[in-house]
């Protein structure tokens, strides 16, 4: 038996729906002629907290700290339970896997780690679905590729994960007992590898924003007649000339008025070098891939990616 392992149930019944014969629905999974598809819900595993490696863990001190795990851990989370036991079934029955997680590190790890998680020995081809229509399933299903050329991508996902683990859990601990021993009792200050430099570059934007002053700044225009016809025509300042401002434009008056009085002066005439006429079409809009969908739905509706 082959056994499609998708990364989220949407993923799952469009690889399904691709495969020979007809599809059967069972709890947490689908058949076809051309064997079993079955789902995550993202990750379904959860890496272990401080105090699941040593029980003194569970009470911050700075004296433990860092905290580096000698051997990782991982749990299955409580709301995955459920469908990792239908995974885990399928796996024992499998005679190949079909890895289907997104072809990225996030979703190359997905998958991995259970099968990790699990001994996995059997053999693990690849697919790579970069759309989710028929022709795009059909054309990567006609080309799997062994699991095994992507252990570096595996290996790229861990070292994100275990950094944000190491980064999380020391630094929210040490910055929240440093702000405990200035008087904050009741304080958490959580930190992370991402969200932490995310929020300051959201901080000094908002901070930007209320000290904003506004600023005049200059263009100089001037309309030149042709025998054509006149047209006008915008002189630009050249970067490395005084008085602009980081987005290269003129704010220092003084320079600008000198500017004004020499293109002012006689002779006021010009000589027209080249110019450019260019016809451009734009095409039609292609259909949603599913990322483009997900990250639409998301932003107007709220929806989460495995909902789409």
């Amino acid at each position: 038996m082959r056994l499609y392992i998708a990364e989220k149930p949407s993923m799952g019944r469009e690889i399904a729906k691709c495969l020979r014969g007809p599809v059967q629905r069972h709890d947490g999974y689908l058949t076809t002629g051309d064997g079993v598809v079955t789902w995550l819900f993202g990750h379904i595993l959860r890496q272990a907290e401080p105090d699941e490696y040593d029980a003194r863990y569970k009470r911050w001190r700075a004296e433990d700290l860092p905290i580096i795990p000698q051997e990782w851990r991982l749990y299955v989370a409580k709301d995955s339970a459920k469908q990792f036991s239908v995974v885990k079934n399928l796996i024992e029955k499998a005679d190949e896997i079909v890895h289907a997680g997104d072809p990225d590190r996030e979703g190359q790890l997905l998958v991995d780690e259970v099968l990790d998680y699990l001994g996995n020995k059997k053999p693990v081809q690849r697919i790579l679905l970069n759309a989710l229509d028929e022709k795009s399933i059909k054309a990567a299903n006609a080309h799997l590729r062994p699991n095994s050329d992507f252990w570096n991508l595996k290996q790229s996902a861990l070292a994100r994960a275990r950094a944000d683990w190491l980064i999380g859990m020391n630094l929210s601990r040490a910055y929240t007992l440093a702000a405990r021993r200035a008087g904050h009792d009741r304080i958490v200050l959580p930190i992370g590898r991402v969200k932490t430099p995310t929020l300051a570059l959201v901080v000094r934007r908002e901070r930007e924003i209320e000290n904003f002053q506004p600023v005049d700044y200059y263009h100089l225009r001037a309309t030149f007649e042709h025998a054509n016809g006149s047209f006008v025509a915008e002189w630009k300042p050249k970067d490395t000339m005084a008085g602009l401002d980081s987005e290269n434009r003129l704010v220092d008056k003084a320079v600008a008025e000198a500017k004004l009085r020499e293109l002012s002066e006689a002779p006021r005439t010009g000589r027209l070098t080249g110019y450019q006429k260019q016809k451009k079409q734009e095409p039609a809009p292609l259909p949603f891939s599913l990322s483009s969908l997900q990250v639409l739905a998301g932003k107007r509706y709220g929806y989460e990616p495995q909902l789409v």
